[in-house]
């Protein structure tokens, strides 16, 4: 092979890693990890169900929430594509040994372009109700099919937000845990100087959760894009919550790192 067909290769190849998209990128490290994905349609979205090859049925099931991902683009244009460009979900779910899923929402891993998905979806109704009862219609649908008498839903950053927002909603949840959680919309909106986001619901707004959910709000005190204060006001107005907030973390970094110190204080 002459330089210059070696060079051509070079760039086909740079070419064709630079335009994979989040989702592709977000499912081969899916794979690599050792996640198989199932695909479940609400009566208007699809969602994608990622979950260990090796899979178990037992008594508790972790529901994992991943966050809102990168709705915009450079902070102006609407992404094409807002699933997280950074896995950490995925990273923390490999790490749990209780049965555990990944629930995607509704136009995330894949589905963005389907015709009933439109940009507001992440952007100003990323929390909507139609998003929140989409995503419990799948949930519920796929516990149907299994026999957990315990769920626990773990919600990373927008993730959290959503798994306030369901919990009273899905059969059989006792927990819920937020890291970095989204906790109120409003204040969050604010806090950047935001456009509010017009129709998605904001659980500091929402009625406290029935205190027979046990509430675990984990904070980072390095955290600038969910300040630690924003978690701290949300869990102190809840009934039956906990809140911790950790030195030295910021809302990626590390939560990995601590994740099974994490686990045992929830699963206590």
């Amino acid at each position: 092979m002459s330089t210059r067909q070696k060079q051509i290769l070079v760039m086909v190849c740079l070419c064709l890693v630079g335009c994979t998209t989040p989702s592709q990128r977000f499912n081969e490290e899916a794979l690599n990890l050792g996640f198989k994905v199932e695909v479940l349609s609400s009566e208007r979205f699809q969602h994608n169900i990622y979950l260990a090859e090796n899979f178990r049925e037992g008594r508790r099931l972790h529901v994992y929430l991943d966050g809102d991902g990168t709705p915009w683009k450079r902070n102006r244009w609407i992404a094409k594509d807002p699933t997280a460009r950074n896995p950490l979900i995925l990273y923390l779910m490999k790490q749990d040994n209780t049965p555990s899923i990944l629930l995607g929402r509704p136009c995330y891993y894949g589905f963005s372009a389907e015709p009933e998905c439109d940009g507001k979806l992440w952007t100003s109704h990323r929390y909507s109700k139609e998003v929140v009862d989409s995503m419990v219609e799948v949930l519920n649908t796929w516990l149907k099919t299994y026999d957990f008498n315990e769920v626990v839903l773990i919600g990373y950053s927008g993730g959290g937000s959503l798994s306030i927002l369901m919990a009273e909603s899905v059969e059989n949840v006792k927990k819920v845990v937020t890291i970095a959680g989204n906790l109120d919309v409003k204040a969050w909106s604010e806090f950047h100087g935001y456009l509010a986001l017009k129709d998605s619901l904001n659980p500091a707004k929402e009625v406290a959760l029935n205190s027979k959910i046990k509430q675990f709000h984990f904070a980072g005190k390095e955290d600038e894009i969910v300040p630690a204060f924003i978690i701290k006001e949300f869990a102190g107005k809840q009934i039956n919550s906990k809140y911790y907030e950790l030195e030295d973390k910021d809302h990626s970094c590390c939560w990995d790192e601590v994740w099974n110190e994490i686990l045992r204080v929830v699963d206590q």
